[in-house]
């Protein structure tokens, strides 16, 4: 009977194993008798574990195309990135229960836990003071989260290797050496899928360009991202090979090869590859499928396998005596059952549907966003030490037998030697965790704020209505500050049409080359009292032929054509913009030339 002990953390066997101390030493498989061969471990129990984990990518998946089929896209994308976004924060409670939950834990590194909310809730709610009082939207706060979307991949990743090498814990092949063969496949393959997605990278340029100003999107070559993948699919094929010719020395020599180790890699990659990466069988079994809704789908498979894990972990420490936090915790835990199981999701659901719910009020609305931004950033920075086996309590409280024949010597952990660091130097650590990125990314996010900004076509429209109400100075005024973001954004809008060639791009350069031409070279001369000379002419023909070869491109595409300054523009408008800016091609070109 596959044993089904203590569960080990969703990373402690992986730093563990990828940065041990002293390697155990092994008793060859080779002499150990076949009916000592143990049979696979489990976390949970085998029907638990297919349904949370292993096979939890497939049947999410098929849960979304689900929804496709009778929600239709838009609404079912919709549907998707709501469930990840209340989900995504559900799952971080976990991670504060256990914390405050855990006796020891909590005694150990008390000052960590206790100030680690204070620097990231006071920054924010200091930045969000200070966009009311200078009357900037609310949701321009969105650019710290960056810094969140940043992270998100390592911790999504570090998770699936954590999860290898808990189901990988009986396998008796050198700790190291089967520690950094899982890491290897996992990472290449992760990078591979990203670098193939076309949308992940570019849309974190495109996103720090836009919250913090940040053109490192110039510094990126237009063929990178195609070099990258091709790349990252050579070193995924090449670490799948040493990886079979590692299982098949494993084999050889007699070590235990975990089948549920391979089956939740294969399940997990395959869905995210055909989640993540344009591909027709995708589009054929949900039209409209993007990578958004892939990414959102596989979200919330790492949220219930979070949630699983967890409460498996926190009903064990609750069984030990002194370890568990007295009252409603270890009677929680303590009980468990259907009953108490539902009552930890409501509560999970309940935490994640406050924090990002929509609350009348900029006040409140402020509130709730420093607490998302603060509890999204703590789950990923606590998780980064609490849940490694390498400290000593983790080993005593998880570590399940050491397969047949293995010895173990003592690891060196922070954790068994000397306690907690002191209040002073924890909020120096925190600082240069937690504020000096936050500060860099503010820096940016306030300089855009006071320049021109991205929102040229906002510009232009208040232009415009000065110039309807005979405030001439002002409108020209307005028209130079709109001249200004254009040719700032127009750079930055052709290198993104060539990071990422879809609808969207296209349109945005299509409308940006447009509308800089024509205030460059007709509007504001005019507004000066210059006389249309032949050379702004010439510019503007062809500027306006550029524009009208980007956008018959992006609605040939057939994807959708919205994007910021223009987030509800249909494809019938474009189609009319179109044939306005080729009738006016067609008059200019037969138009006599000015003279100078």
């Amino acid at each position: 009977m596959a044993e089904q002990g203590n569960p080990e953390s969703l990373f402690a066997a992986a730093m563990q194993d990828a940065f041990p101390g002293p390697a155990l030493v092994m008793t060859p498989a080779a002499d150990v008798t076949r009916a000592m061969r143990p049979a696979q471990n489990w976390i949970l129990d085998p029907v638990q574990d297919a349904l949370f984990i292993i096979a939890a990518p497939l049947l999410v998946l098929a849960v979304a195309l689900l929804g496709f089929g009778m929600l239709g896209a838009e609404s079912a994308v919709a549907a998707i990135i709501l469930v990840h976004m209340v989900m995504t924060v559900a799952h971080h409670l976990p991670t504060f229960i256990r914390i405050y939950g855990d006796v020891d834990l909590f005694h150990r590194f008390k000052w960590t836990f206790l100030l680690g909310p204070l620097l990231p809730l006071a920054f924010s709610a200091g930045v969000l003071g200070y966009m009311a009082a200078k009357d900037v939207p609310v949701e321009n706060f969105l650019y710290l989260f960056i810094l969140l979307a940043l992270w998100d991949p390592y911790h999504f990743l570090m998770q699936h290797y954590g999860f290898m090498r808990i189901y990988d814990r009986h396998n008796a092949a050198p700790r190291r050496l089967a520690a950094r063969m899982d890491l290897l496949l996992c990472a290449a393959w992760f990078i591979f899928i990203m670098a193939s997605s076309s949308e992940w990278l570019p849309g974190i340029l495109e996103d720090l360009y836009r919250t913090v100003g940040a053109s490192l999107a110039l510094a990126v070559p237009p063929g990178a991202i195609h070099a990258l993948t091709i790349c990252s699919g050579l070193l995924a094929g090449a670490a799948t090979l040493a990886y079979t010719a590692y299982l098949l020395w494993c084999r050889r020599q007699g070590y235990f090869i975990s089948a549920a180790k391979l089956a939740l890699f294969a399940i997990t990659f395959c869905v995210m590859y055909l989640s993540y990466v344009p591909n027709t069988l995708m589009q054929g079994l949900a039209p409209g499928w993007t990578f958004k809704a892939g990414f959102a789908a596989i979200g919330i498979v790492h949220m219930t396998q979070y949630l699983a894990i967890v409460w498996r972990y926190n009903r064990s420490i609750a069984a030990r005596p002194g370890r568990a936090r007295a009252g409603l915790f270890k009677r929680l835990h303590l009980r468990g059952g259907l009953l108490a199981a539902a009552g930890y999701v409501a509560l999970c659901l309940a935490y994640g549907e406050t924090l990002t719910g929509t609350h009348g009020g900029r006040w409140l609305m402020s509130i709730v966003m420093a607490l998302g931004f603060t509890s999204t950033l703590l789950h990923y920075y606590f998780d980064g030490f609490i849940w490694k086996l390498r400290h000593q309590q983790n080993r005593e409280n998880l570590a399940p037998p050491e397969p047949s024949g293995a010895t173990a010597q003592n690891a060196l952990s922070w954790w068994s030697s000397g306690g907690g660091l002191g209040a002073g130097p924890v909020l120096l650590r925190h600082t240069l965790y937690f504020v000096a990125p936050m500060a860099l990314l503010t820096a940016g996010a306030v300089a855009l704020w006071q320049g021109p900004g991205s929102n040229y076509v906002g510009r232009m429209a208040r232009a415009q209505q000065l110039y309807q109400q005979g405030q001439e100075e002002q409108a020209r005024g307005e028209a130079q500050l709109a001249l200004d973001s254009m040719e700032q954004q127009l750079p930055l809008a052709r290198r993104f049409a060539e990071l990422q060639p879809n609808a969207a791009h296209q349109a945005a350069l299509a409308y940006l080359v447009y509308n800089h031409s024509r205030y460059h070279n007709l509007l504001l001369p005019t507004l000066a009292g210059d006389r249309l000379d032949q050379e702004r002419l010439a510019r503007y023909r062809a500027d306006l032929g550029e524009a009208i070869g980007e956008l018959s491109s992006a609605i040939a595409r057939g994807g959708p054509l919205a994007h910021p300054g223009a987030e509800k523009l249909t494809a019938e408008e474009g189609r009319r913009a179109l044939e306005k800016w080729q009738a006016e091609l067609t008059r200019l070109q037969g138009a006599p030339t000015p003279q100078s």
